[in-house]
């Protein structure tokens, strides 16, 4: 019994000291400018991104992550979902503001979430979306005038309207219901939605802002060899087998999971680029990791006995983390009193050492005054003194105990 406590308690103890964060950029890149991390396949420095699509330049003192082919600015990369947040210009009209276009991805491999809508603001505002490529109108709206307040956005003063899947550019024009209403200011922009219900307080404070956020939305339309550099074999079980090593370039343990990896083949010309015959990869980390899958060692192991969730402390178990999971230990009545055993052990033994140690350190300042007391059953002191002799010499002292005086 003693001897399977110990082996969970190694295993325990194993699990704890290779445990590390997970990797997010090629090892010796930069993985972060300013707030926002920049993991592979997106990368600061030669050799550190995938391709000159995924390359990022860090401008401003290093604060600013700055897609560098598209030139929009980076607010957040998702290797998971496999998005990545920027900014997207606002189009005016008759505002007196300076009007930009949302740039082109044509030939990317990026395209415009579905999550993101397009919105429209201003009195009578109609705004089209209209594709760049094919000169026709694939999303429009218009809003109508009203006094119900700027504090929503259901067609009146603004309007919102979903974009069809796959959009990668698109240019932004208005039209007025009447010469009046074709002079009042106007403004449409593409949003994530997420971001504008979070933010949203007055349809008319986004007249002072240049740009709003976008999500837009990636693949690799690689081999998993390209991706890689090397002949990694995905989707490879290593459960009973641990991948632990010691990163000499971060200085810590980890241990990692080979990543999932889908490869997908395209027989016909999609919307966002034209391409035929050719894989597209697509990988995760799967249950129990966490990481960046898109790294031969970037799948790392979760400790989900860090998490209050984990069911085990609610019956009075143990969480145990295992790689890629986690188990309960309940120890028995016996397993107890060993445990209990052990901490009495060792606190006496620390209190055992504590008692030493400061006698030793009462001793050795005694020592070092040149004399020592001692009192013996006559109530008499002995004091040595080699202060003026070479030889030492005894006086006895008489203690005389001080009687109270009676009134």
């Amino acid at each position: 019994m003693v001897g399977k406590l110990i082996t969970h308690v190694l295993l325990f103890c194993f699990f704890i000291i290779v445990a590390t964060g997970a990797l997010t950029a090629k090892s010796g890149c930069q993985k972060q400018c300013g707030n926002v991390s920049i993991p592979y396949p997106f990368g600061i420095g030669s050799g550190c991104f995938l391709n000159e699509w995924f390359e990022v330049l860090c401008i401003k003192d290093n604060t600013i992550p700055l897609l560098r082919h598209i030139k929009q600015e980076v607010m957040e990369i998702s290797v998971e979902a496999g998005t990545i947040l920027v900014r997207n210009p606002i189009t005016f009209w008759n505002c007196n503001r300076e009007t930009r276009q949302s740039p082109s991805l044509e030939g990317s491999p990026f395209v415009f979430s579905q999550k993101n809508r397009f919105t429209a603001v201003g009195c009578g505002a109609f705004g089209l979306l209209i594709s760049s490529k094919l000169s026709t109108n694939i999303a429009g709206y218009m809003s109508t005038c009203g006094e119900t307040g700027n504090h929503s956005c259901s067609g009146i003063n603004c309007c919102q309207k979903n974009i069809p899947l796959n959009l990668n550019s698109f240019k932004t024009t208005f039209h007025a219901v009447d010469g009046e209403k074709e002079k009042v200011c106007k403004y449409a922009f593409l949003v994530d939605q997420d971001w504008f219900m979070s933010n949203f307080t007055d349809i008319y404070s986004f007249k002072e802002m240049v740009d709003v956020p976008v999500l837009l939305e990636w693949e690799l339309y690689y081999s998993a060899f390209d991706v890689f550099g090397t002949s990694f074999e995905t989707n490879k079980s290593t459960w009973s087998n641990p991948k632990c090593y010691w990163d000499s370039v971060n200085f810590e343990y980890g241990c990692y999971r080979n990543s999932t990896c889908y490869t997908y083949y395209n027989d016909i010309a999609t919307s966002s680029s034209v391409i035929f015959n050719q894989s597209r990869v697509e990988c995760s980390c799967g249950w129990g990791f966490e990481g960046n899958p898109y790294l031969i060692e970037g799948c790392k192991d979760i400790d989900e006995c860090k998490d209050d969730s984990n069911s085990c402390t609610q019956y009075g178990g143990v969480c145990q983390n295992d790689f890629g999971g986690y188990g309960c230990y309940y120890p028995s009545r016996n397993e107890h009193s060993v445990l209990n055993l052990i901490r009495i052990g060792i606190g006496s033994i620390i209190g055992l050492l504590f008692v030493l140690a400061g006698a030793w350190w009462l001793y050795k300042r005694m020592k070092e005054g040149g004399r020592v007391a001692r009192l013996d059953g006559n109530r008499e002191i002995e004091l040595k003194g080699t202060e003026n002799s070479n030889e030492a010499s005894n006086v006895l002292i008489p203690l005389v105990a001080s009687q109270p005086q009676l009134q």
